[in-house]
């Protein structure tokens, strides 16, 4: 969970912070003195041992503690005399504290995900739009304005889904149909050029000379049937197979990628 949440957390600017080396933080007083270095340090160290604290830290103190985290890390890495062992403990806090409170709201995550319910939108784009939005929130929410981190993260998770809804609207309107220029099987009035393409394509298929695996070559099987065949949907080959169906339109794409190489160095096809 961790490493997907560091994959899909954005790094966009919003006016009112300052930004180095990839950190945004608020520029508060509060954060450059000595007790507050000290107290971020305590913090990040209780978010990932559990320990060193008495008294669990509330919303204000775990937001102040990262952005202090921010700051030092940002201020050793514009330094040139900054060694990377002195700058890379301070972005590691930041990162542990910044884990530490976005896994503290999940629930918020999978509410607007249930809540924004739009139907013809994939389940797995959708979760994935609304846990980049609580990166966003966490890395981007002020403490010193004064209102609570739900109301802001409510707000940011709901632009991006909203956001991505529009998204997928209009590309439905672009392509209405999904399909795959490679298995447009041949019909109709003869075309020798489309019909020696799909000729090769069936013995690349049928000789495994793209090295599919038995996965590879169902779902291929089932996406792309010959003449008269029904198309399986990733829903169905998944519930078939037992895996999600964004992983079996993954599996799909990479099986895809293989037999479009083996396509282009086929000296037949030159």
């Amino acid at each position: 969970m961790r490493k997907t949440m560091n994959s899909t957390c954005s790094k966009s600017l919003i006016s009112g912070g300052a930004t180095l080396c990839g950190l945004w933080y608020v520029p508060d007083r509060g954060i450059r003195t000595q007790s507050a270095t000290r107290r971020a340090a305590e913090i990040a160290g209780w978010t990932a041992t559990g320990r060193g604290l008495d008294v669990v830290p509330d919303e204000h103190a775990l937001f102040t503690a990262l952005h202090t985290c921010a700051f030092q890390a940002a201020r050793r890495g514009r330094s040139k005399n900054t060694a990377a062992v002195d700058r890379d403990p301070w972005y590691g806090r930041w990162r542990g504290i910044r884990e530490y409170i976005v896994e503290r709201n999940l629930g918020l995550v999978y509410s607007m995900f249930r809540r924004f319910n739009s139907p013809g939108q994939d389940e797995d784009d959708r979760l994935s739009e609304a846990m980049c939005g609580l990166c966003r929130a966490v890395e981007r929410f002020n403490p010193w304005k004064g209102y609570r981190f739900s109301t802001y993260a409510y707000n940011v998770i709901a632009r991006s889904l909203m956001r991505r809804e529009k998204r997928e609207k209009r590309y439905r309107q672009l392509f209405p149909v999904q399909h795959d220029v490679l298995f447009e099987w041949p019909s109709g009035s003869f075309d020798f050029s489309a019909e020696l393409y799909a000729e090769r394509l069936s013995r690349a298929i049928g000789g495994n000379l793209a090295d599919l695996t038995k996965l590879e070559t169902k779902i291929i099987a089932l996406r792309f049937p010959r003449k008269g065949g029904r198309r399986s949907t990733f829903q169905e080959i998944g519930d078939a197979v037992g895996l999600s169906k964004e992983r079996i339109r993954q599996v799909q794409n990479v099986a895809l990628g293989k037999l479009r190489e083996v396509l282009e160095t086929d000296p037949v096809l030159q």
